[in-house]
């Protein structure tokens, strides 16, 4: 299972004819509908909502990262919080995710094409 970051969904979107998703195997967030709205026509894909948790969370990863001097944009602290929360793979090229690899180790993440290379086995 895979939650795709908004550059993810961007990719799919611009670079292939054919539906890239997988249903029961393909999430997103609302924070990245709501950066691509072109996305909500893929009814293949899951809708991930934050919840009290999700903030609580982030507030704490966002803290760990400005004590290191590597603070990162705060959508992609709650994206990545929900990745950790749900244990599913990030899809993303962002480099921000690395960042908050660091201090969250359990944040798994493979790129947009690695992505479109496992999606495609699957039946």
């Amino acid at each position: 299972m895979w939650l795709l970051d908004t550059n993810a969904l961007i990719f799919c979107h611009k670079f292939l004819k054919k539906k890239p998703f997988k249903k029961n195997y393909t999430y997103t967030t609302i924070f990245s509908l709501i950066e691509f709205p072109k996305a909500v026509k893929y009814g293949e894909i899951i809708i991930y909502y934050p919840n009290a948790i999700t903030y609580k969370e982030s507030l704490k990863y966002a803290l760990k990262l400005r004590k290191k001097g590597t603070p990162i944009p705060t959508i992609d602290i709650l994206i990545g919080t929900i990745a950790v929360e749900k244990n599913i793979c990030l899809v993303t090229n962002d480099a921000d995710f690395e960042v908050l690899k660091a201090v969250e180790p359990r944040l798994k993440i493979i790129s947009s094409e690695n992505y479109l290379e496992n999606i495609q086995k699957i039946k």
